[in-house]
């Protein structure tokens, strides 16, 4: 019997507002696995990756030279126009070798910038993934308020960095698309952004979702009420029963 007792005051998940738990998961758990994919991208998940900066006018399209460049939070790839190439990483403040800048004409210049800012965004990126994890996990406990209140702050912070994460994609491409061309005279490149920069932004749009939601659990709105105490019926006993009148 005390066993019995015991596990039934563990806390289960989803133990009352299940509807805006389980949307709240759901949303959550997707920026999560989003913001991990990234976390992980290029070279470890060769198809994810931030910024391609490619060789417009290529002396021999059809050889195994580099003509492109795919940076990843972890790592650098070069590849040929026959898709052939070679990855260096991963490595944290991974360093882009002088001979793929050579066979791509990039400067030396050009590649420290992104390498910085590759460093600042894998940081980011890990920080977003970790605060993710810890939110769709407490957003299965919303019956207990104190951990709503904590899920709701931890996903905006959460919101915060993805959305910080994605304003320096952002600002990543776009500088080294206006500046690229300026820095190296007689070449002519091409930056487009990668499928990590919209998988960011993904992540960035279902976590405010989660932000919602979680208000909606934290603040008591949108149809959420709080838990009401249950009372117990009183108990009668012969002393609460009234003595019959004697004549």
């Amino acid at each position: 019997m005390k066993r019995l007792l015991h596990f039934s005051r563990i806390p289960r998940p989803l133990q009352r507002h299940r509807r805006v738990g389980l949307a709240s998961f759901t949303f959550l758990f997707t920026a999560f696995v989003l913001s991990l994919l990234v976390g992980l991208s290029l070279p470890i998940i060769k198809s994810v990756y931030l910024v391609k900066i490619a060789a417009v006018d290529s002396v021999n399209p059809t050889s195994n030279v580099a003509t492109s460049l795919l940076f990843g939070v972890w790592g650098v790839c070069g590849l040929s126009a026959l898709g052939t190439g070679e990855c260096y990483g991963p490595h944290l403040g991974y360093t882009i070798p002088s001979d793929i800048l050579s066979l791509v004409g990039l400067s030396q210049s050009v590649a420290t910038i992104a390498e910085k800012t590759v460093l600042v965004l894998l940081i980011l990126h890990l920080v977003s993934a970790g605060l993710s994890t810890i939110v769709f996990v407490l957003s299965l406990y919303l019956h207990s308020h104190p951990a709503a209140i904590i899920a709701l702050i931890t996903a905006i912070v959460t919101a915060l960095v993805s959305s910080l994460v994605f304003a320096v994609d952002v600002v990543l491409v776009v500088l080294i698309r206006n500046h690229i061309n300026s820095l190296l005279l007689g070449a002519r490149f091409s930056v487009t952004f990668g499928n990590g920069v919209w998988m960011i932004l993904a992540s960035v749009v279902t976590t405010w979702i989660g932000v919602v939601l979680l208000s909606a659990g934290a603040c008591y709105c949108f149809g959420v009420r709080p838990l009401l105490p249950v009372t117990c019926p009183r108990e009668t006993s012969l002393d609460d029963e009234p003595f019959p009148d004697v004549e």
